[in-house]
């Protein structure tokens, strides 16, 4: 395939290099939340909570590079590894697709570490932890539901700011969309359909209530939402460029450089 025809426009390999190059420039790097690990272990012996919020710092950098790697792939226009090269290029959009639900789920869990280190940052999980078993059930305590209900009861100035800012990002549009739509369907539907692979059914029944013509059943129901590949990637983009500075917001506020031991205990916004 020496050149591409793709939504009316004409790539050559080199524009498509281009083109990939592009859109990585586009995602927000976050290679700055690698410096919480070695502060992290700097900390295991000053307070464990900031220790293990660290942790979970650079685990969530980690997640991260593996939504980051499967939008990429999802927005790559030729796959060169699929078998069987020809003019026919239903079976890379096949491979997108794949690639793309991977990044769905992947964006969609980061919110979750999110919750982990502010929640193991500040004691709110109400686990002790004194063992590897206490430590997963800690982390099955951050959930939203829990954190927001803690930082309601604590009731402070700053408990207040901080659910501010997580609700800030919950509640933005592409957030939701990715949340309630597109994982929703992924992890509890069975799947998304999209336009130009998804194939409908050659028919479909429907039953109707005989006196009021109301439907009662409908074969439609079962089917798949459809949308748009290169839609849901521009989404997912802006969603991960507005979680990294999210993820900054949250670390400016934990404030994980001023608990470093400095001969005296620094508070930090709301601990001591």
């Amino acid at each position: 395939m020496e050149n591409l025809i793709y939504k009316g426009e004409t790539y050559s390999l080199e524009d498509l290099k281009k083109d990939y190059n592009n859109f990585l420039k586009g995602l927000e790097n976050h290679n700055d939340f690698t410096e919480y690990h070695t502060l992290a272990i700097s900390l295991e012996t000053y307070d464990p909570g900031y220790a293990r919020a660290g942790d979970r710092i650079y685990a969530l950098h980690e997640l991260l590079l593996t939504a980051k790697y499967n939008l990429f792939n999802s927005y790559k226009k030729i796959h060169n590894d699929v078998p069987n090269q020809t003019e026919n290029y239903f079976p890379h959009a096949i491979r997108r697709s794949h690639y793309l639900k991977n990044a769905i789920v992947w964006y969609n869990s980061c919110q979750d570490y999110v919750f982990q280190l502010i929640s193991l940052s500040y004691d709110l999980h109400g686990v002790e932890i004194t063992s590897t078993e206490k430590y997963k059930l800690a982390l099955r305590n951050c959930s939203y539901i829990m954190l927001k209900e803690k930082l309601r009861s604590i009731n402070t100035e700053n408990s207040r700011k901080l659910l501010r800012i997580i609700n800030k990002y919950g509640s933005d549009r592409d957030v939701k969309y990715l949340r309630e739509e597109l994982a929703n369907n992924l992890k509890h539907h069975g799947n998304l359909g999209f336009r130009g692979i998804y194939v409908d059914k050659p028919f479909g029944y429907t039953e109707r209530n005989y006196h009021t013509g109301e439907v009662t059943y409908s074969s439609e129901w079962k089917e798949s939402d459809i949308v748009d590949i290169d839609e849901t990637i521009d989404l997912l983009k802006r969603v991960h460029n507005l979680f990294v500075k999210h993820v900054r917001e949250v670390i400016n506020f934990i404030d994980f450089k001023a608990c470093i031991p400095t001969g005296e205990k620094a508070l930090i916004k709301g601990k001591s």
